[in-house]
């Protein structure tokens, strides 16, 4: 059984106006995870500011540390799951980096420790395009997001990531 999202319309626009910005931008969705329909629930939003970055190019961002921290305790507070966001450039592939992979490598179990296993998901988006992973049962192995419905209108996941799974795992090493 796949992983979805499901949203309203209202909370969905504000994310997609945020993230159609510029590349790179990125914020994060507090969500209520239903186990039984592997659904996240998207119930608010919260974009990173400018000042909310370490670096921040076309190319890459890096979160300031209390950043993170600020993130962690709002979802700790509501009760809730995390979901990440960020954007690439319109012209590019939905799918996470090689870097972004490494970032949620060191970020996915931090994040699941300290929200006591709740479950975790991170989307990309690339102009109207979007990938999206789920930790649910372990801070290792994600799941495919297949889609998101917002107001009951879907929309597929790429799913160009686990398709690259291998190679984008190995190209640090195969430079």
């Amino acid at each position: 059984m796949s992983v979805v999202f499901t949203t309203t319309s209202e909370l969905y626009q504000v994310a997609r106006r945020h993230l159609a910005s510029g590349p790179e931008q990125a914020g994060f969705f507090l969500a209520d995870y239903d186990p039984d329909l592997r659904a996240y629930v998207l119930r608010e939003w919260r974009a990173v500011p400018v000042l909310g970055f370490e670096v921040h190019n076309d190319y890459h961002l890096t979160l300031k540390d209390e950043v993170g921290a600020e993130a962690i305790k709002w979802a700790w507070d509501a009760g809730a799951s995390l979901v990440e966001a960020h954007s690439h450039t319109a012209d590019g592939l939905a799918c996470f980096s090689p870097s972004d992979l490494s970032g949620l490598d060191e970020w996915v179990p931090q994040v699941r420790w300290r929200l006591r296993g709740r479950p975790y998901a991170a989307l990309v988006t690339a102009g109207e395009r979007f990938d999206a992973l789920a930790w649910i049962d372990d801070s290792k192995t994600p799941d495919q997001v297949a889609q998101i419905a917002v107001d009951g209108m879907t929309y597929p996941a790429s799913a160009e990531t686990l398709s690259r799974w291998t190679a984008l795992r190995e190209w640090p090493r195969a430079r």
